[in-house]
């Protein structure tokens, strides 16, 4: 097995970036020097004291910089590592460094194994339902059976996406999710496709009140005037389609209400209370839409301990 240097060489080579292995630890590109450092896995909570760890080491070894080598990095941890100046190869198959006289952010070949042939995509219908069902009830050991119950997947499927979570670091051995690991990779895949409306739906119990309005209603630490528009997930694209055809579609900035297909099927059932009369998702559903606002909504995020949950971001 190629020692982490070894990746960083063979990455920046994938580049046409010139580099060599001036000793086990350190590599060279471009004139400077790059201490190496090995982790199985760099998340947000921990990307601080892997950066002044890091930042430690190159003064020790006399290094211009540090670059960090990892199964996984999240998303947030990318975003924490480069503010730090700490470059960084996450073997899923992404390289950054920016230093003085070489800058990268591209994609480079995995080193990662395939999983399963079957699980192409974690985060398929099945798979989203899943990190749902586990982060609802992140401190349970939920087995297979017990979540095929709650998602109404098939045992099958359900068994190999949690091999598959647990392969990538996204669940341990007893079936718990690890945070916020697992709710980080789940916000980089959701993607509802939001439409404008330029009326609000009257009240129904066939939508979820999610975004800022039930963000408010589970008690998040924000700000609203009275008149700010609802976001409304429906279960299917036909309740989309119905409403585009009763209501005439606009853009967001004139829209009076937003609507969208929620992206998990289980999400969209799993219903908190109500506001006026529209029923309110879930705070975790309502979290992962705050999460797609890198300012504003990971603010709010950063400070928001939704009553009667564990937080799992």
């Amino acid at each position: 097995m190629k020692d982490a240097g070894e990746e960083v060489v063979e990455a920046l080579g994938e580049l046409a970036v010139p580099a060599y292995l001036r000793s086990d630890l350190l590599v060279e590109a471009c004139g400077r020097s790059f201490v190496v450092e090995v982790k199985n896995r760099v998340s947000a909570g921990d990307a601080l004291a892997v950066a002044a760890q890091l930042h430690e080491y190159a003064r020790r070894f006399g290094a211009g910089g540090a670059v960090v080598v990892a199964d996984r990095i999240s998303s947030e941890a990318r975003r924490e590592l480069t503010d730090a100046g700490i470059a960084w190869l996450d073997r899923r198959g992404h390289l950054s460094i920016r230093s003085e006289g070489l800058i990268v952010d591209a994609d480079v070949p995995t080193v990662l194994p395939v999983v399963s042939e079957r699980v192409v995509e974690l985060f398929s219908p099945v798979g989203l339902d899943v990190a749902i069902a586990l982060l609802l009830q992140p401190d349970e050991r939920t087995g297979t059976m017990e979540l095929s119950r709650r998602t109404k997947r098939s045992p099958g499927r359900v068994s190999e996406i949690l091999s598959a979570m647990r392969e990538r670091g996204l669940v341990d051995g007893d079936g718990r999710p690890l945070i916020p690991e697992l709710f980080e990779e789940l916000a980089e895949e959701w993607s509802p496709r939001w439409y404008g409306l330029s009326s609000v739906p009257p009240f129904d119990s066939s939508y979820r009140l999610s975004g800022t309005l039930g963000a408010l209603w589970h008690g998040a630490p924000l700000v609203a005037t009275s008149k700010w528009p609802p976001d409304l997930y429906v279960a299917d694209r036909w309740a989309v389609r119905r409403l585009l055809t009763s209501m005439a579609a606009t853009g967001d900035e004139q829209a009076a209400a937003r609507v969208a297909v929620c992206p998990s099927t289980y999400g969209f059932q799993t219903e908190a209370g109500k506001r006026g009369g529209y029923p309110v998702a879930s705070h975790l559903i309502v979290a992962l839409d705050l999460a797609q606002d890198r300012a504003r909504g990971r603010e709010v995020l950063a400070s928001w301990n939704p009553e009667g949950h564990v937080r799992v971001w």
